[in-house]
């Protein structure tokens, strides 16, 4: 009755119309972000590129193979953390991959990538395409319905390891990024199909402050009667 009780506040309770559009529209401008970030040949953040670069290597849509993955991190999750799992984690876990799988597909043909294109070109394709991200990041944070598997695995450290969440995160993240490097090694997959680069370093230190930037105009429209109580 309690793990049913926790269900029903997390997908019934605490789930507002905006709230739910904020996680809609949020997972769709991080497939938009993520699918430039891919295009431009900068690097994705390390999660992403560990998804993209595997799947490719095991043959197999992005979206499915996410999908895939994110299953199995939320059995970790409903182990250790119920309390994050919500509307948000299940759309996240979902959608996501096969919003970047099909982004990817539509920007490429109407846009084009960076291939053949001057640095700065790539550069100003990846800085816009981290800015999307971000917007998409802030919304889906700032409703509130709960975090993706992999998301909760840096909270989940924090909470039963003496370490700060960062640190945590850097432990995930750069678990991916060796999980790529060794794939390259052992010949699983190209380094050219890594998805590392700089666009990996940006997204480390820029997705924080830019999604800081995003928060207080999403709270806005998400949570209006939180702003208007303060």
């Amino acid at each position: 009755m309690k793990i049913l009780e926790r269900f029903m506040d997390c997908f019934i309770k605490s789930l507002t119309a905006r709230k739910a559009l904020g996680v809609l529209l949020g997972n769709f401008f991080i497939g938009i972000g993520a699918s430039g970030l891919r295009l431009s040949l900068m690097g994705n953040d390390p999660y992403t590129a560990a998804n993209m670069a595997l799947s490719e290597g095991f043959h197999v849509g992005l979206g499915t193979y996410q999908l895939t993955v994110n299953i199995i991190l939320l059995i970790i999750q409903l182990i250790w953390g119920r309390s994050y799992i919500g509307f948000g984690s299940i759309i996240n876990m979902c959608l996501l991959g096969y919003v970047i799988q099909y982004a990817t597909t539509f920007i490429q043909n109407t846009i084009g990538d960076g291939t053949g294109k001057s640095f700065l070109y790539q550069l100003i394709y990846m800085l816009i395409s981290l800015i999307i991200l971000s917007l998409g990041l802030s919304m889906y944070q700032v409703a509130n319905l709960g975090v993706s598997p992999y998301d909760y695995l840096a909270l989940g450290m924090t909470e039963h390891f003496k370490l700060p969440y960062f640190v945590n995160r850097v432990i995930t993240d750069t678990f991916c990024v060796l999980l790529i490097v060794f794939s390259v090694l052992i010949g699983f997959i190209s380094w050219s199909n890594s998805h590392l680069g700089l666009g990996t370093i940006f997204a480390a230190f820029c997705l924080g402050p830019f999604v800081n930037m995003f928060n207080k105009w999403n709270r806005k429209w998400i949570l209006p009667d939180a702003v208007t109580s303060k």
